[in-house]
């Protein structure tokens, strides 16, 4: 299932920004940064001297950004005062590429049922709490309907239509969504229901200007991958969005911050460079939700997803990047937008989100706070 989140998603992009090639730094720079280290959980246990962030930001403005120099520039991040000069770099780069003008968009929760099984171990649909796992329960038609006029009606300008997963095909009610919702509103519309569609309808959404189709991938660790979403499979995901690239489509993938180690986070990240067809990447924060299996689980740190979100954008300057919060699902204030906007996140933020039973509006706060930082927001 692709647990929906509230991400920076959602407008139809024109040509596909292509994902940068890593540009091999000297031997003497090389030799600067952390090699990559497995198993590492604790971030504080691995000091980093001042020469070899200093080499590592330097490559990151270039957009030369390997393994080794994300994880230096993740790790030497943990000082306050290099923090704010990594994210300052992905900032200027964000504005560089992209510019300081905003879209809002909206997601709509849930399109399609998920039908794996068993259910991914931190989603609230394997929650014991009927109040918990109902939230995920599907919209009918008439809901969809209405959910996408509500969030045309607050002012977004684009809509991501997020469902479950199902290996079995969700090809049909996906068409008839698409073809209803783009009857009654003028939304960019983009979809986010895993790799349950075939090429045939895959190509129909491009003819259809959906844009982009996303395919959550959240680990490349597959032992991890295994022991969080046992009824999902990775190898599936990676082929869907091959058969998207194949097709001419753009691709959107969120990532998971709290699955794996630092270093497993920061590869699914650079993993984004196999599909240049990427336009929109996304970090969540993993949040132990009641009555799931990982209800006990410590949460994961939110600085440490925008240490990944500042690192994304300075490897992938032209992408739409962003947190991807979930408002069902983590109890936290909503994230701050002046913290996405310092990290590099940009440029399109999502100010509605439309579930079974709860409608959430933060379309006037991102408004005023991106208004107060001097952005455009529209």
């Amino acid at each position: 299932m692709n647990c929906s989140r509230a991400r920076t998603a959602g407008s139809t992009p024109g040509r596909p920004q292509r994902v940068p090639r890593t540009r091999r730094g000297s031997d003497r720079e090389r030799s600067k940064v952390i090699p990559a280290k497995r198993n590492t959980d604790n971030v504080g246990r691995i000091p980093v001297e001042d020469h070899a962030f200093e080499v590592a930001l330097s490559r990151g403005r270039a957009a030369d950004v390997d393994l080794d120099s994300a994880l230096t520039l993740f790790y030497g991040a943990n000082r306050q005062d290099r923090a704010r000069r990594l994210f300052q770099a992905a900032a200027q780069a964000r504005d560089t590429a992209l510019g300081r003008r905003l879209t809002l968009s909206a997601h709509l929760h849930m399109i399609t049922r998920c039908a794996l099984s068993p259910s991914c171990k931190y989603c609230s649909l394997s929650s014991s709490i009927p109040s918990v796992s109902d939230e995920r329960s599907p919209l009918t038609l008439r809901e969809v309907i209405a959910g996408a006029r509500f969030a045309e009606k607050k002012g977004a300008r684009s809509l991501v239509l997020v469902g479950g997963t199902d290996p079995d095909g969700s090809d049909e009610r996906l068409r008839k969504i698409v073809a209803r919702v783009r009857a009654v509103t003028d939304l960019d519309l983009a979809v986010d229901v895993g790799p349950s569609l075939s090429e045939r309808t895959v190509r129909w959404l491009g003819r259809q200007s959906v844009s982009p189709i996303y395919c959550s991938m959240e680990t490349i660790d597959e032992k991890v991958f295994a022991v969080a979403k046992p009824g999902d499979d990775l190898g599936a995901r990676r082929r869907f969005m091959e058969m998207v690239e194949r097709s001419g489509g753009h691709l959107g993938n969120v990532v998971m911050n709290g699955l794996g180690t630092p270093e497993s986070l920061v590869r699914t990240l650079l993993e984004s460079r196999r599909f240049p067809h990427t336009t929109h990447l996304h970090i969540s924060t993993f949040h132990p939700v009641r009555g799931t299996p990982w209800a006990r689980r410590r949460p994961a740190s939110l600085r440490s997803s925008l240490k990944a979100l500042a690192i994304a954008r300075l490897a992938f300057p032209t992408l739409q990047l962003g947190l991807a919060e979930v408002g069902v699902e983590n109890p936290r204030d909503f994230a701050s937008v002046a913290s996405q906007l310092a990290a590099g996140g940009g440029n399109t933020l999502a100010g509605v989100l439309v579930y079974k039973n709860l409608r959430i509006d933060h379309m006037e706060r991102i408004r005023d706070q991106a208004t107060s930082l001097g952005f455009e927001a529209s």
